[in-house]
């Protein structure tokens, strides 16, 4: 990246600009900061290019094909304003190579790296088409390797299912030659199955390091899609099936994205990038999260050499920004040693963002690779993830994030330490099973809102340990947190104290009782008879055969076809759990109703507020 220059604009919308990714012959991208604290890449294109009315025809459809699209394994867009003199469109900043670097670089990926592409390809096009939409550019140079999998960008071409919006002169092909499918190349109509077939030809790519259609001239590699057979010998084995069947001429006879996902589960290798590609994502977010930290001002080494910054531009940001795209990263080289990211800084997060943190992603590599080499996380909850981590020492031990959750006042104590701004409490905890050293950065003081770090083991050791990991999350939360892609009705997005109808607590616990929030999720209610809880959160699914719940009906049925799992105990607690969708593997995000009766009577009928309260909060998330 380059320091702003004296043309540049400070800010787009509502976002504060840093600096320079890149620029080419449609515009430049810009590091930006929005005012929550996320990091953007700001596409800005030329002025003398938005004087075309059909250039600034195409991008406001670029803007609102993006729009649509939300979904995971793409950079989700958080602003734009195609109609300004400099038209701009901001989304998430993804640190990492595109798919042409990565591959350019290090050659052809192992099969755990082909399993992570193909896994989140398939992905990334289930939510797509979901949108009513066709991507109709997927190249490599569209597809951004971020740390958890890959991110498809740029969708300045994309074409809407129900509707063809012809911006260009009849009988012109609209795409990338290499990764076009033999339809488009033709020009006729496009389905889904477009997709498809440009997402084989790229696993060609990033499992040979060669296109599989590119030939010495565009006429010839158009022809190659349409008529020639694509080399696939060399495409490992538990791949190669389902890649030739993405290739197949014919649309009719192409595998589905949700297909082309199930797919994956033939590969046993573990799903991740080559080191390469995770040591060019850590440099990546560094380097970003040094011109955080400058704010936009210009290194004082860059001052010395004349306001000169030697910097290259990956391959993937060249390619980008002169097609159009979103960037990647531009990596800098020769300064000084990045300043304390945490220096002069606030660790500010609203409740609304807390509850879209990433709690896996903040124990990821590229946050505590300096402290060990993590091993598989384990998701508890929304705001809980756990993580086995293998030290620089050799020792093996386990760290346990709580993100958004409430902290303890009888168990952590002010240890008179602040970091961005925050107070430090301790903690350690002995029992017969475990014994654990906590540190937690306090947010909230009612209720005690914080981001807590356990680490199995209470010595000196593992309480450095804690403090280190926890000052690592603090400064990604304050640069550029990780937040999971939701859907616009997800219970996850939602307030638990308010998702729930006053008049039904009235009505379920009696009148005047109000909500009191436990965690970013979690809300209390505390009437005369019982407690009640609402939980949203995304956890392990229980409606999988557990012999202590029970599935059924709601109210049996009478409110329509909502299923729930349902357990009582010997003092009468119930808990009825609703799986609002289903995630990952085993697990759903959750809508968790507990009532804790106060007396024997009221525990004869404690699930009878459930039913009321859980469709409250079901009414809610419909009208969102």
């Amino acid at each position: 990246m380059k320091p702003l220059g004296p043309h540049d604009p400070r800010r787009a919308g509502r976002h504060r600009l840093i600096a320079v990714i890149g620029q080419g012959a449609m515009g430049r991208v810009l590091l930006g900061r929005s005012p929550d604290g996320r990091l953007v890449a700001v596409k800005m294109i030329h002025r003398h290019l938005a004087q075309n009315p059909e250039f600034r025809a195409r991008f406001r459809l670029e803007v609102q094909a993006s729009q649509r699209v939300t979904g995971a394994y793409t950079a989700a867009v958080m602003d734009a304003d195609p109609d300004a003199a400099e038209p701009w469109l901001a989304s998430v900043f993804v640190p990492g190579p595109s798919l042409r670097a990565a591959v350019d670089q290090s050659g052809p990926m192992p099969l755990g790296g082909l399993r992570l592409l193909t896994a989140g390809l398939a992905s990334a096009l289930m939510e797509i088409h979901r949108a009513g939409m066709v991507h109709r550019d997927l190249k490599p140079t569209n597809v951004l390797l971020a740390e958890d999998g890959p991110r498809v960008i740029d969708f300045g071409i994309a074409r809407a299912l129900e509707g063809d919006i012809q911006l260009t002169s009849t009988g012109s092909v609209v795409g990338s030659p290499a990764f076009m499918s033999p339809e488009q190349a033709e020009g006729h109509q496009l389905t889904t199955a477009s997709d498809v077939f440009s997402v084989g030809a790229m696993l060609v790519l990033a499992a040979t390091g060669e296109s599989p259609f590119l030939g010495a001239s565009t006429p010839q590699t158009l022809y190659n899609v349409v008529h020639n057979r694509a080399d696939t010998t060399r495409v490992p084995p538990v791949l190669r099936g389902v890649v030739e069947a993405c290739l197949d001429k014919n649309p009719a006879y192409r595998p589905t994205p949700p297909q082309l996902l199930q797919s994956v589960e033939a590969i046993t290798a573990r799903a991740g990038w080559a080191a390469a590609v995770r040591q060019q994502i850590a440099h990546d977010r560094s380097d970003a999260e040094r011109w955080v930290a400058l704010d936009g001002r210009v290194p004082e080494s860059a001052k010395r050499r004349g306001g000169r910054v030697r910097w290259v531009a990956a391959a993937a940001v060249a390619t980008l920004v002169a097609a159009g795209g979103a960037s990647a990263v531009l990596l800098t080289h020769g300064e000084s040693v990045p300043p304390d990211p945490l220096a002069n800084r606030k660790l500010e997060l609203s409740d609304e963002q807390l509850r879209l943190v990433d709690t896996c992603k903040l124990l990821s590599s590229d946050v505590l690779g300096s402290l060990g080499t993590p091993d598989s996380t384990f998701a508890l909850r929304s705001t809980t993830c756990a993580m086995g981590l293998r030290q620089t020492n050799g020792r093996q031990t386990t760290v346990t994030l709580y993100a958004g959750t409430d902290v303890p006042a009888t168990e952590y104590k002010d240890s008179g330490v602040t970091v961005a701004g925050r107070p430090i409490l301790d903690s350690t905890f002995h029992s017969s099973v475990v014994n654990l050293c906590g540190r937690a950065a306090l947010l909230r003081q009612s209720p005690r809102i914080g981001i807590e770090v356990n680490v199995k083991g209470s010595d000196t050791e593992s309480c450095e340990l804690a403090m280190s990991a926890l000052k690592a999350v603090i400064a990604r939360l304050a640069s550029n947190p990780p937040l999971v892609s939701l859907p616009r009705q997800s219970a996850i997005r939602m307030d638990p104290c308010t998702a729930v109808d006053q008049s039904v607590v009235d009505s379920s616990l009696g009148a005047g009782v109000k909500a009191a929030p436990v965690d970013v999720h979690k809300c209390k209610w505390s009437g005369a008879e019982a407690d009640v809880t609402v939980e949203l959160t995304e956890t392990k699914r229980v409606d999988t055969g557990e012999s202590k719940f029970t599935n059924l009906r709601l109210n049996g049925g009478q409110l329509g076809p909502l299923d729930v799992s349902r357990s009582t105990d010997d003092k009468g607690e119930c808990v009825t759990y609703h799986m609002v969708r289903s995630t990952l593997e085993n697990r759903g995000e959750m809508v968790i109703v507990t009532v804790h009766p106060k007396s024997t009577i009221a525990s004869d009928n404690a699930c009878a507020p459930s039913d009321p309260i859980l469709m409250s909060v079901l009414n809610r998330l419909r009208a969102t």
